[in-house]
């Protein structure tokens, strides 16, 4: 009888213990991973990748085709002796981009699931995780819609040399002949809008038809001058930067501005060095996280790693000025965590890698 009773409790103690298993895997630091192993997956946590964004106005200078003849009519007046490009930097937007962290991927060794249990794992195309959970009703979560990138805006001022220096072009005509029947122009349209201005001109009394008129000769007049003087053609653009902030590296030199050069990326090139600072606001600093090195080197059974962004102050530098501050959540300055997944589903920020969601299942 002893030994039925005994059988029993075996059995009763094997069923217990079957319905308490779940899905078993083990958690790797990925370069630890054997070469060849197919039986499981990657995923790794986002690192902030800050995009500056600098607004240049680009100027380019043309020289105009009668110029060596501006001196002689426009004494006090600017013009271009030679053809260049003049640069100037007007604004700098920040904002944050998150993508996979080389430094928290980690490689999943799924190793049994029993007990009608299900592991299922949720990720980005590009590897970063999105929810984890053990369980039948463990469903995907829906990909965040990409945010809507900006576009450069830019505006443009042209004139071309066109109509007015080909109505004046005529056979045996010297430049400086030319030269003087475009000072002669330029003379008979200043005068023109003198008149309209003082009222001389009886159909100016018409707010809108003064407008269409002054609007005409003034065209008229850049048309003839920009011959003489050459243009200035003036417009906005766009030009991006992309920085990885480093823990170890607080001041990073990112790029240069010239006047004369605009903007290059990295150390080359001449002008004033742009560089990013970021200072880490130690607002995770208390607590006890693994250390890097027992995350590289040990594995990790039914437990996954996450993160707590650290918040800090980002300052973009051009030479001796500050051309931004503002503080950012950078991933990679926070702490790494792990979290036990048992009859549990975790959903993540793909943004920070923060657990956002936990649900018993």
């Amino acid at each position: 009888m002893n030994k039925i009773f005994t059988k029993l409790a075996l059995v009763l103690l094997a069923l217990t213990l079957g319905g308490q298993l779940h899905a078993q895997f083990t958690t790797t630091f990925a370069k630890n991973v054997t070469p060849g192993q197919q039986n499981g997956l990657y995923y790794s946590l986002p690192q902030t990748m800050l995009k500056l964004d600098f607004v240049i106005e680009e100027t380019q200078l043309e020289k105009g085709p009668l110029s060596d003849y501006a001196s002689n009519y426009f004494e006090m007046e600017d013009y271009v002796e030679y053809e260049t490009t003049e640069y100037r930097l007007l604004d700098v937007k920040m904002s944050s981009v998150a993508s996979p962290d080389p430094n928290a991927l980690f490689f999943v060794t799924l190793t049994s699931a029993r007990g009608g249990s299900k592991l299922q794992f949720d990720m980005m195309p590009n590897g970063i995780i999105r929810s984890v959970g053990v369980g039948n009703d463990a469903e995907p979560e829906e990909q965040k819609a990409a945010p809507n990138q900006e576009k450069p805006c830019c505006s443009r001022e042209e004139n071309d040399y066109g109509e007015g220096f080909v109505g004046l072009m005529s056979a045996g005509k010297t430049n400086a002949m030319l030269a003087k029947e475009v000072a002669d122009k330029i003379a008979e349209i200043r005068k023109a809008k003198f008149y309209l201005i003082s009222g001389d001109v009886e159909m100016a009394s018409n707010p809108e038809t003064f407008n269409a008129m002054y609007k005409k000769l003034d065209a008229m007049e850049k048309e003839y001058t920009s011959l003489l003087l050459g243009k200035r053609v003036t417009k906005k653009v766009v030009k991006t930067v992309y920085v990885i902030p480093n823990k170890e590296i607080p001041t990073q030199s990112v790029a240069k501005f010239s006047e004369t050069e605009g903007l290059t990326v990295g150390t080359s090139g001449s002008g004033s060095v742009i560089t990013v600072q970021t200072l880490s606001l130690n607002t995770t600093a208390a607590i006890n996280a693994p250390s890097q090195s027992a995350i590289e080197l040990m594995s990790y059974e039914n437990k996954v790693f996450y993160r707590l962004p650290e918040m800090a102050n980002v300052k973009v530098v051009c030479g001796g000025d500050t051309l931004i501050e503002d503080r950012v959540l950078v991933n990679q300055l926070g702490q790494l965590l792990m979290a036990p997944v048992t009859n549990t589903k975790l959903v993540f920020d793909t943004e920070t890698g923060q657990i956002v969601n936990m649900r018993m299942q």
